[in-house]
Order: C-alpha cells, then structure tokens, then sequence
C-alpha cells in the first residue's frame, strides 16, 4: 500500500486544490500514480535505468537494510495532468552517533549509469526548485542531500545546484566516473571494425579461427525470453569464474535481465565450450542506444580471447540489426574500454550539506574544510538568535 504524503514549497499548501503545482511525497515505486507513467516513460526514452521498471528492480533487490523510498513528484493542480518532474530519493539508515549524518540520497549505487530528475519539467529551474525546497523543509532535517550518477552536461545539472544553494545547503560536486561511448548512427560493423587497433584486429580473426576449429564452440545472444533461465544461469556460472567479484546484492542482476527480456531490451552474449559457458556478457539495447553493461569471462579459457570475440559479435549484431545510434561501456575507466570506444564523458555527483546542523557542519569540516564549517554554524547561530540590539 502507498504512503503519500502531501509536501510543498508553499509553508501551508497541503493539497492539490490550489493553480500552482505542489509536491507530493510517495513511499514506494510500486505503487505511484497511474499520472506518473507519461513522465517515467520520458525518462526510460533518455536512458535505461531512468525507467519506472528499473527502479522498481533497484527497490526490489538492492536496497540496504533501514533504507526507505521516498519518491517526489511535482504535480500539477488537475489531477488528471501528469506528473511534472519527480525525483526518486531514499532515506538511508543512519549509522548512529551524536555526528551520524542523516542522509537524503538518490535511488542509485555502483548499478546505476545515470541519475536525475525525470519528467516534461525535469530541466526547468522552478520545478527543480519546487522540489528542492519541498526535500529541505520536510520535518526531518537532512544533514545531507546527495545526487549520483548525475551528466555533467545535462541542462538540469546547475539548476540542481542553484536549487540546492537558493534552499540553504552547501553543495559540493564530485567526480563520480568515465564513461566512454562512440555515436554510430549509420555506422556498419565493417567501417567500425577497421577502426580498431592492428593488433585488436588480428586478435580477433585468430582467435575466432582458433575457436572455430575446435568444433566444440557455439555463441549464442538471447534476447527474449526463450532460454532465458538457462542463459541467467550460464551468465552467473561466468562470472563466478571471472576476476569479478561477488555481486553484493545477488538478485539484482537477474531480475534485470528477465526485465529487459520482458522490455525487449536484452542481448545477453554467451560463448559455450563444450557446453561450458567460457564467456558472458549483458548489454543493453533502449531507444537507439547500447550499453555494454556487465560483462565476464572464464579465465581458463584466455588462449580463445573469448571476451573480445564476444563483444565483436556483439557490436556486430547491434550495429547490423538493432542499427543502435550509440553504445557506451558504462561506468569507469578501465584502460580496455578506450580500444574498444574511443570517446569519453564524465558522471559527476553533488553532495548538499546542511550548515544549520552539528552533523551538517562536520560534513562541511570534512568536504570543505574547518573555517567555512565554523563559519556556517555561526552564520546559522545568529540567524535563529535574530539581530544583536
């Protein structure tokens, strides 16, 4: 069942009764308005893991214990209209201790590829505002509101930070991660493949040739859900072998995959020796874009270079049928991807700490440095005590 809770920028706006859009607080994405779908569905046609379904999933499988969802919504006045901008957020488990930050952050973890607000108003300054403000005035008092994995470029980047500044905390932007991407709108695999290095090059047509003659290799790449059980499994058998390590929240990935299986977005990239699976990777395919998004291979297996055969198959297939107008390898920057994709953009953060509490200030100490945070405090001080006479 939802909670709503009605919250506005606007001290005694309690309802939805008034011309101006007020926001609205919702304890879970489960159960949101039917209102909310037209603005989740502009923010699963940007990218993936701003849809309705993938942080359904996140809620699902990879929240930590004590934490609680908390998803904003600016609505408009007509109950009818959709939902202006929303943000989805959670209150995380505080760790205790007098310092102990109480933490407003966004859904998001080391899954999550991009953050931000979602909606037709989801760039305009006032709406960010509106729901800025809504966060900050709650009757908890944040001692931190923290957004990731945010574009740097996005429109809705300064605003953010204005928003956050214009309400009374001290945001701080961070560096989160690379993620490296090459635009191939009308780009066939033949003209992408001769721009790989020589050697990458060489790799792969040895190395398949190598694979081939074994007659013991098959590759397959699931996208629906046929097979899809036994595609999960040999994905998990794959990365157990792997240099990777053990997903922390062990349901998530396969709850993601029968999601983009049921979505249509799934190509899950397998390579079976022996009817062993040597490799695995799991991309996925929204609205012209392909993100290259886990990915792992048996490591007894290196002399068939499996890994780099698949995802040559894979940017094949994407290039050829699914004609994607980019691919991104998600988050980070290790050295491979660069041979791989060649262009590169960055996923920053904003850490908003408040100055009016003793947590917010050691925050601030900490992110900024002592003399401001001393400063804050005072400043906060003498504002509750009113004008010296």
């Amino acid at each position: 069942m939802i909670h709503s809770v009605p919250v506005s920028a606007a001290a005694n706006a309690e309802t939805l009764t008034t011309a101006k859009p007020s926001v609205r607080r919702h304890a879970s994405t489960n159960s949101l308005p039917a209102t909310y779908a037209c603005a989740y569905a502009s923010g699963e046609a940007r990218w993936y893991d701003l849809s309705l379904a993938w942080f359904q999933n996140f809620e699902k499988t990879a929240l930590d214990p004590g934490d609680q969802v908390r998803i904003y919504g600016l609505e408009p006045a007509d109950p009818c209209a959709g939902t202006l901008a929303i943000l989805a957020m959670r209150q995380q488990a505080s760790t205790g201790g007098f310092l102990s930050p109480k933490t407003l952050s966004s859904l998001s973890n080391f899954y999550s590829i991009t953050f931000g607000p979602i909606g037709p108003n989801a760039d305009v300054p006032s709406s960010l505002q509106a729901l800025v403000e809504a966060m900050v005035q709650e009757k908890e008092e944040w001692d931190a509101i923290e957004l990731r994995p945010l574009e740097r470029d996005s429109p809705s980047f300064e605003p953010l930070n204005d928003a956050l500044r214009k309400a009374g905390m001290l945001p701080q932007n961070y560096f989160c991660f690379g993620n490296w991407y090459l635009p191939s709108q009308g780009l066939n695999f033949a003209e992408y493949f001769k721009t790989l290095a020589p050697a990458m090059q060489n790799t792969i047509r040895r190395r398949s040739k190598k694979l081939e003659k074994t007659g013991r290799s098959r590759i397959e790449i699931v996208s629906g859900p046929a097979e899809l059980e036994a595609a999960i499994a040999a994905y998990e058998s794959v990365y157990l072998t792997s240099w990777k390590r053990p997903e922390p929240y062990p349901e998530f990935m396969p709850h993601l995959i029968r999601m983009c299986a049921e979505k249509g977005w799934l190509r899950l990239g397998l390579i079976h020796l022996d009817d062993q699976p040597i490799a695995a990777q799991m991309w996925i395919v929204n609205h012209g874009r392909a993100t290259i998004y886990k990915l792992g291979h048996d490591q007894r297996a290196d002399e068939y270079s499996a890994g780099s055969i698949l995802t040559s198959k894979l940017l094949e297939h994407v290039l050829e049928i699914d004609k994607v107008q980019e691919i991104d390898f998600g988050s980070g920057d290790d050295a491979y991807k660069k041979t791989w994709l060649p262009l590169r953009r960055e996923r920053w953060g904003i850490l908003a700490m408040n100055p009016r509490t003793p947590a917010g200030c050691a925050l601030i100490a900490k992110h900024v440095g002592g003399r401001a945070a001393k400063k804050a405090w005072h400043f906060v001080r003498g504002r509750r005590r009113g004008p010296t006479k």
